[in-house]
């Protein structure tokens, strides 16, 4: 609720302009769902039945983390993309509202394809699924319409026909990523084990760490790491922006390269050898030690170990050297009654 506070503080003067009120009420509203639906949490204890907690638990979890938090998300790229101008202010308060009839008509229904063990029906664990499906388009739309406006962006006349700079071009880089990981780790691989058809035999096998993986690092990691890049472009001058993008531009690839290794290297292929274990020998057999300790299994959990290396070491530690050269850098530019102050 503090966090909120700062949040109506900051946007005090936006919710006075006829023009950008619309916009920033909707960001206040994504924000305040998000401390406001975890607090059923609250109100159970290890003395609850598991079948309320269980009900409640996957609530928080799925209107938290998948629901309030990635309509935060979306109208938080919306409004990047609008200041940067890639995108019409028409077409990204459709795109919000298209998430919000999506995560507040179906994202309540959605909520269900978690329920697989309380004894819900076969026909609400279904239509749970397909709108728990339907919540990666609004983010993957808005994405799409900013590449296509940067793609075709071009002067006409000009025979080499080269693409208009786009401002804060790596925040850009960074919201796109969000976008890619999105469709690819929240739609395609959140699809792969949501049915209920398939996750019956999926749940809590690597197929499903491997969609947490691609979705929560690339969907809401990217997104708070191009804020950083976002923030330190803000509060750095040309000169000193050109020493730190070449510390953001590995960073970019490096997180998103070791990410797609981990996946490709360990995590998807782990998960597909575990289904194919679960359907063969059961599902009590592929989630024991005699799988899971066996030598493929072993051997594909070192498999990781390149991503995680590449993902460290040129994607952690390039973006956290801009970030601590920028912080320094600013403080030595700063008068000291500045300084005090902060």
């Amino acid at each position: 609720m503090f966090w909120f506070g700062l949040l109506v503080r900051a946007l005090a003067p936006a919710l006075r302009d006829p023009e950008r009120r619309e916009i920033a009420g909707l960001f206040l509203f994504a924000a305040i769902a998000i401390p406001v639906f975890y607090l059923p949490a609250m109100f159970f204890d290890g003395t609850t039945h598991f079948s309320v907690v269980d009900a409640w638990r996957f609530w928080i979890i799925h209107l938290w983390v998948e629901g309030f938090f990635e309509f935060f998300v979306t109208v938080m790229v919306a409004i990047i993309f609008l200041q940067f101008g890639v995108v019409a202010r028409l077409t990204a308060t459709r795109v919000i509202y298209l998430d919000a009839i999506l995560y507040f008509a179906g994202g309540f229904i959605g909520t269900g394809h978690h329920w697989y063990w309380t004894g819900q029906t076969s026909f609400n664990l279904a239509l749970s699924a397909l709108f728990s499906a339907l919540e990666v388009v609004p983010l993957t739309l808005i994405t799409l319409d900013a590449w296509d406006f940067v793609r075709l962006s071009r002067p006409g006349s000009d025979p080499a026909r080269e693409r208009v700079e786009v401002p804060h071009k790596w925040t850009f880089y960074f919201l796109m990523a969000v976008g890619f990981w999105n469709f690819v780790g929240a739609g395609i691989f959140g699809f792969l084990i949501n049915l209920p058809i398939v996750s019956y035999f999926e749940t809590g096998t690597l197929l499903t760490i491997n969609h947490g993986h691609a979705a929560m690092m690339g969907v809401f990691g990217m997104l708070g790491i191009g804020l950083i890049v976002f923030a330190i472009r803000q509060t750095v001058d040309e000169a000193q922006w050109l020493v730190l993008e070449k510390y953001v531009r590995v960073g970019f690839w490096g997180l998103n390269g070791g990410l797609l290794l981990m996946v490709v290297m360990s995590l998807f292929p782990a998960g597909v050898l575990q289904l194919v274990d679960v359907l063969e020998n059961g599902y009590w057999h592929a989630r024991s030690l005699a799988y899971t300790g066996g030598d493929l299994a072993r051997l594909l959990e070192w498999c990781r170990l390149p991503g995680d290396l590449v993902f460290i070491v040129f994607g952690v530690v390039p973006i956290a050297i801009a970030a601590v050269r920028a912080y320094l850098k600013n403080r030595k530019t700063l008068p000291a009654a500045d300084v005090r102050i902060l």
